[in-house]
C-alpha cells in the first residue's frame, strides 16, 4: 500500500487577526440599548455599530480584504451590511446559531477574560464518533476559542456557533457582523449583479 496524498474538500476554516484597535470604545458599548435574545445574551438595537467606530472599521476591512484577497484567493468586493455589539452578562450565553443569508461573518472581541469563551462546530463530520489519538480538521467536531483582546475571528456564516457560558464576573461584549460578496459573480445563466 502506498499513500499518495490527501485533498481536503470541505473548509470550515476560523481565521483569527490581531486588529491594531488602541482607543477604549466601552462607554460607547455601555452607552447602547440592547434587546433580549434567546439565552440571556443581548443584542444591541443599532445594526450599523461600525458606523460609529471608524477606527475598528478600518482593521477589520483590512483583515476582510485580506481573507478574501489572499487566502480564499477570490477577486471581489465585499459589504459589511450590518454590525451590532452583544453584550453577555456573567452567567449568560447565546443558543447555537448560524448567520442565515450571509457569505462571510465576523466576531470582534475588544477585551480578553479567560470566562469569555465561543464554540464552534463541525456539522459537516461524519455522525459516528471514536476517540481519536489527536484532533485535525478531518476528525474534530467542535472548538472552543477563549479570544484574546482586539481579536478578529472570521468565518463562513453557515458555521453553527454559540458564546459558551460567562464564567466571569464582569460583562462580556463582542462585536459582530455579516458580509455580502459585490459586484458580478458566476456565468451564464447563475450570473448575478449585487449591487449596494
Amino acid at each position: 500500500m502506498k499513500f499518495l496524498k490527501d485533498i481536503p474538500i470541505v473548509s470550515n476554516g476560523l481565521f483569527i487577526y490581531n486588529l491594531n484597535v488602541t482607543k477604549n470604545h466601552s462607554k460607547y458599548y455601555e452607552s447602547l440599548k440592547y434587546d433580549d435574545v434567546p439565552g440571556l445574551a443581548y443584542q444591541s438595537k443599532n445594526k450599523s455599530v461600525l458606523n460609529k467606530l471608524p477606527d475598528v472599521k478600518k482593521e477589520i476591512n483590512l483583515a476582510c480584504f485580506h481573507l478574501i484577497n489572499e487566502i480564499l484567493l477570490m477577486e471581489c468586493d465585499y459589504f459589511i451590511f450590518n454590525s451590532w455589539l452583544t453584550l453577555t452578562k456573567p452567567n449568560g450565553y447565546s443558543e447555537s446559531h448560524t448567520h442565515s443569508n450571509s457569505w462571510l461573518s465576523g466576531a470582534y472581541y475588544p477585551e480578553e477574560d479567560e470566562g469569555f469563551k465561543i464554540n464552534f462546530y463541525n456539522d459537516n463530520i461524519n455522525t459516528f464518533y471514536t476517540s481519536v489519538k489527536d484532533y485535525n480538521i478531518y476528525n474534530t467536531k467542535n472548538i472552543t476559542i477563549t479570544p484574546k483582546k482586539n481579536q478578529l475571528i472570521l468565518f463562513r456564516s453557515d458555521i453553527r456557533h454559540q458564546i459558551c457560558l460567562n464564567e466571569s464576573n464582569k460583562d462580556r461584549y463582542s462585536l459582530s457582523f455579516n458580509i455580502l460578496p459585490k459586484g458580478i459573480f458566476g456565468y451564464a445563466d447563475s450570473k448575478v449583479n449585487f449591487k449596494f
